[in-house]
């Protein structure tokens, strides 16, 4: 990236970045509690829903976690219509194969159930009922479902059964499209969630390292929101109150899985940071998680965890006075101690968290010879996003050759 487009993309970002003033906050219905997911068809029924296509993966229905909702449906006599092809990053034919099989069933409704792939995928499905003439592969960027305004949405509900992606609350979903080697956003508020589902129970058996990559995600949402030029005084509480609730939690998750309570503060701080992610948006770690992964097929937690520190150190004094607040928020910091050196402590307490729970410092996968194709996904990911410092190629590449070791 040529130098003189620097103050060219510093002022677009600012300027989106403030037009998210302008725009109002999403909401939805909350469900939640440990055995909730027991409640969601009774729930759907009063909607005046008569058949509702859950969408969800393969492993979720072998280890039988969606038979209390199936058991729950029957009890009152509610058909539906399952799609469980969901792959751990969502691709277009996933989306194709879910909204042909919602109109085979004469489907009005779409549950997304797991995790972040099921959610986003439940959420294209129903924006690709709303626009039927655009397939999966054209509905990325902003604002395709939304503009002409549809006269009606199909409603969506969204069950996470991990504590990390946020997708529960966000506008978006992610894709993947393999021909071209890609992965996308679908940004549009006509995919929101009508009603989430928050229980507890659907986590109690997440191995701890998937319990800790998709924390990590919930905890690189709230930073980055935090640090960003759109955060507010609304998503500052959010931010702060998740932040404490991983670093208080994750340890306890991690030891003894079945802890309901802080399974409960883990999934809270997940559905905190996608309400962050929704109104602050994101800076440079998820698009240099989302290429990179795509790029060698890597868990996403796994390369956030590893990309967030180095990101945060190149922000440098940027962030320092927003870094030093959320060291205080953990208790890692004194009044002795100067804002960068409370951010440097911050920023290993995630280096530290990383080791323990075993999430590399570096990814090996990584080749020099995609450098420039992963600078330039980067790059374009990055416009609309309030990032704290802006990235030219060459900040790109020494990052990524960090990230290599």
């Amino acid at each position: 990236m040529m130098p003189f487009r620097k103050p060219l993309l510093k002022a677009l970002k600012t300027t989106l970045a403030y037009s998210m003033y302008l725009i109002p906050p999403q909401t939805s219905e909350l469900l939640q509690g440990p055995g909730s997911v027991k409640k969601l068809p009774a729930l759907i029924k009063t909607q005046g829903i008569r058949k509702p296509l859950i969408v969800t993966d393969s492993i979720l229905m072998e280890i039988r976690l969606l038979d209390k909702l199936f058991a729950a449906f029957d009890e009152i006599g509610m058909s539906y219509a399952i799609y469980d092809g969901v792959q751990p990053n969502p691709s277009v034919d996933n989306i194709e194969d879910a909204y042909a099989l919602y109109l085979k069933n004469g489907c009005d409704a779409v549950i997304g159930f797991g995790g972040g792939s099921s959610m986003d995928c439940a959420k294209v499905v129903a924006g690709r009922v709303v626009r039927p003439n655009l397939t999966a592969d054209k509905l990325g960027g902003y604002f395709k479902i939304m503009l002409p305004i549809p006269k009606k949405v199909p409603r969506i509900f969204a069950v996470p059964t991990t504590s990390g992606t946020g997708a529960e609350t966000t506008s978006a979903g992610v894709i993947t499209d393999p021909k071209k080697n890609t992965k996308y956003t679908i940004n549009d508020f006509m995919i929101h969630p009508h009603f989430i589902i928050l229980d507890p129970e659907l986590t109690l058996g997440l191995p701890p390292f998937l319990t800790t990559i998709t924390a990590i995600d919930a905890l690189s949402h709230v930073i980055e929101g935090y640090i960003g030029s759109a955060h507010c005084q609304t998503s500052d509480i959010y931010s702060e109150v998740a932040i404490r609730m991983i670093f208080d939690n994750i340890d306890k998750v991690n030891k003894n899985g079945k802890d309901i309570v802080a399974r409960s503060q883990m999934m809270m701080a997940s559905y905190y940071g996608g309400i962050v992610l929704n109104r602050s948006l994101t800076g440079y770690v998820h698009p240099f998680a989302h290429k990179i992964g795509n790029m060698y097929n890597l868990p996403h937690g796994r390369v956030i965890g590893a990309v967030m520190p180095a990101v945060f150190d190149f922000y440098g004094k940027t962030v320092e006075k927003r870094l030093a607040r959320l060291a205080d928020i953990i208790n890692i910091s004194h009044p002795s101690m100067s804002d960068a050196q409370k951010t440097k402590a911050f920023i290993e307490a995630i280096r530290t968290m990383n080791q323990a729970y075993g999430i590399d410092a570096t990814i090996p996968e990584l080749k020099e010879s995609d450098f420039k194709e992963i600078a330039h996904s980067i790059h374009w990911e990055c416009i609309p996003y309030p990032v704290p410092k802006i990235m030219d190629d060459n900040d790109i590449f020494r990052l990524l050759r960090v990230l290599k070791g």
